[in-house]
């Protein structure tokens, strides 16, 4: 079989004619061997030890004090098609419906090119993974999709929890501080300023840290995160989707689009694309004590993939397993804020028997209700009560619902029926609102094709004609993945495609900075390929 990436087609962020000059560098060859990863989420973590596989020099730079970002709070899982773990559990999945669901999910805007690199390398990079003690064997159904194809941790053989996010970041991180820590510098604390540019082609970067700013020489690959959580004056949830800047989010306060305003800024020649399209995810957690704490908890998919149902005043009124966009939408037009008190956020409850906590992971769930975020019941009345609403309403709820199971479909479509709610069975309770979750929008990367991309979004000052008729030639030496880029998507993330498109493209990213870094290639010409 021949070496993966000779098989991956090139990532890179798009130029415009005009890119700007930040300051003068000198030769590549100087540094031919360098790697910078911008962001030590998922993807900075994939690229810098792809990297430094492949003979690198890297160095992984990271405002926060920690490696990590949104990326060690995902909970839901990784996407994969045609997996061993599928395989084990007898569920049937390919390629060609995983690409079909998230073009889909996307309602035209996802770049096709993106999503089929996705799908067809979902499978080999849980291999990877596997290979480096990191086996997702869990497989569950999330909304959007038409199987089981969402790969978890099972908890460990003492039964503690091993939650996906957490578990895979601290994983890679361990391989950069032990096998890799001689080709590896992690510097935290420490925040992308502009890109070193020459000629049209980046040669490295300046950065901030508590003792001033400091230059890094090399091929640079941006991994940085979205921004929604971005609250400051410049707020790009401001200018792109003011409706949506007041809700929650589930996002970490470093989630505000730094790299991306400062290249703008900076008149550095990317483009951006999709930066309206922001995720609002239905299942935020409501603290019931302090409910309109901004930052909450995500109640993740997997709760209702697991067999979680939701219901506005003891009725349901969804497809729990339909795409977020979808149930989002639903909530707000039959929901009402919680406790009915108007200060309160939207809410709807979300009911779970024993055997769907059991599913998803009793460990798990032992958090939630430390936290106060989950209610244990026991019965259908004590649920009721908990709810505000009468026993009766939910008893006939739920018969409908096991009604609608055993027939196979109930009237919002939905077909898979994780389990039943029988009377006896012992229940939970949570609250949970809409919330802020994810970008779709981001830096313009481009695999294999030319890309007529070259300007910031039209919202930001420059007409839609000025748009198509850029030349979008990729800028020699800057690499793009996660969430800081945008196209894979689409209008709309299916769950469990985070993870993934972190693992696939900053893999891919990661890779191809290091080929060209390792040729000296970076002072080649514009508009190279750049990549092997």
């Amino acid at each position: 079989m021949r070496q993966l990436y000779r098989l991956w087609p090139t990532v890179c962020v798009a130029l415009a004619p005009g890119l700007a000059s930040a300051s003068v560098s000198t030769s590549c060859a100087a540094s031919a061997m360098d790697v910078v990863v911008v962001g030590g989420g998922l993807a900075g973590l994939c690229a810098t030890i792809e990297a430094a596989k492949r003979g690198a020099k890297v160095t992984i730079i990271d405002k926060e004090a920690n490696l990590g970002g949104n990326s060690a709070k995902a909970s839901s899982g990784m996407n994969g098609a045609n997996t061993q773990a599928q395989r084990d559990q007898g569920i049937t999945d390919s390629v060609e419906k995983f690409i079909e669901d998230t073009l889909s999910s996307g309602d035209g805007l996802a770049v096709v090119e993106l999503v089929h690199t996705l799908a067809e390398q979902s499978r080999e990079t849980h291999e990877w993974l596997k290979s480096l003690g990191l086996h997702l064997s869990d497989v569950v159904q999330l909304g959007g999709h038409s199987t089981a194809r969402t790969h978890r941790f099972p908890p460990t053989p003492e039964g503690k929890p091993q939650p996906v996010g957490w578990t895979l970041v601290s994983g890679l991180r361990k391989i950069l501080e032990t096998e890799l820590k001689d080709q590896v510098t992690i510097r935290t604390k420490s925040s992308f300023k502009e890109l070193l540019i020459e000629d049209g082609r980046v040669m490295g970067l300046n950065f901030e840290h508590e003792n001033g700013t400091e230059q890094l020489r090399g091929t640079v690959v941006l991994t940085a995160g979205g921004y929604a959580n971005d609250h400051a004056d410049s707020s790009l949830l401001d200018l792109h989707t003011p409706a949506l800047a007041k809700l929650p989010t589930t996002n970490g306060p470093f989630a505000t689009g730094d790299v991306i305003k400062a290249l703008v800024k900076q008149e550095a020649g990317v483009k951006t694309t999709l930066m309206d399209k922001v995720q609002i995810h239905p299942t935020g957690f409501i603290e019931v004590k302090q409910p309109n704490f901004h930052t909450k908890f995500l109640a993740p998919e997997a709760l209702r993939g697991s067999g979680g149902i939701l219901l506005c005043h003891g009725k349901r009124f969804a497809n729990e397993l339909g795409r977020r966009d979808y149930l989002t939408e639903e909530m707000f037009k039959h929901c009402k804020p919680l406790f009915d008190k108007e200060e309160n956020p939207l809410s709807a409850a979300m009911l779970l028997t024993e055997e769907a906590v059991e599913k998803y992971g009793s460990g798990a769930m032992g958090f939630y209700k430390f936290k106060g975020l989950v209610q244990d019941v026991g019965t259908v009345e004590a649920a009721a009560e908990a709810m505000g609403t009468s026993a009766e309403v939910l008893k006939k709820t739920l018969e409908d619902y096991n009604e609608a199971a055993e027939r196979g479909q109930d009237k919002f479509g939905k077909k898979v029926f994780p389990v039943r709610f029988p009377s006896t069975a012992h229940l939970y309770v949570a609250f949970v609102t809409p919330t802020l979750h994810y970008c779709m929008g981001g830096l313009a990367i481009n695999v294999r094709t030319e890309v007529r991309f070259g300007y910031p979004d039209a919202d930001w000052h420059r007409t839609a004609e000025q748009v198509l008729h850029s030349d979008g030639q990729p800028i020699p030496n800057l690499y793009g993945a996660g969430e800081v880029t945008g196209g894979v998507h689409g209008n709309n993330r299916l769950g469990g495609n985070s993870l993934l498109e972190c693992a696939v493209f900053g893999r891919m990213a990661g890779a191809q900075a290091a080929e060209k870094a390792k040729d000296g290639r970076c002072d080649t010409e514009r508009g190279s390929a750049g990549g092997a």
